[in-house]
């Protein structure tokens, strides 16, 4: 008997099978379920995982700064500040490397915000 695997949903984050799914959201990877969701969630999930992303990347682009000025715009609170943060770190220390040494030397403050926020977790990454 086959091992069957399931699919992605990237905003539940969940692994489901492929009846979970409909035509289109096989090619967004959004389950049904997940699809039902007003668009103003899902995409407030979506831009939380890209400010994420950005602080797992070796070197935050001037085009990722460029991003994350527009996502302080948002008008959801948690979007912008997250933002907000991440924007002011690759503002200090773009590079990936040695970064939260030296953020715990000279920028305490950024680096406690990045520890309440739960962003630290994606650096790790």
């Amino acid at each position: 008997m086959k091992k069957r695997h399931g699919h992605y949903c990237r905003i539940c984050g969940s692994i489901k099978p492929n009846e979970a799914f409909s035509g289109k959201g096989h090619r967004n990877h959004i389950c049904k379920v997940c699809s039902k969701l007003p668009r103003s969630e899902i995409d407030s999930i979506d831009q939380k995982d890209e400010i994420f992303n950005f602080l797992s990347q070796s070197h935050i682009s001037k085009k990722n700064i460029s991003r994350l000025h527009s996502l302080i715009e948002s008008p959801d609170e948690e979007v912008a500040k997250l933002a907000g943060i991440v924007l002011d770190v690759a503002m200090v220390k773009p590079y990936k490397k040695k970064r939260l040494k030296f953020l715990a030397r000279e920028h305490r403050d950024l680096l406690e915000k990045l520890d309440e926020t739960g962003l630290i977790v994606a650096h790790h990454l």
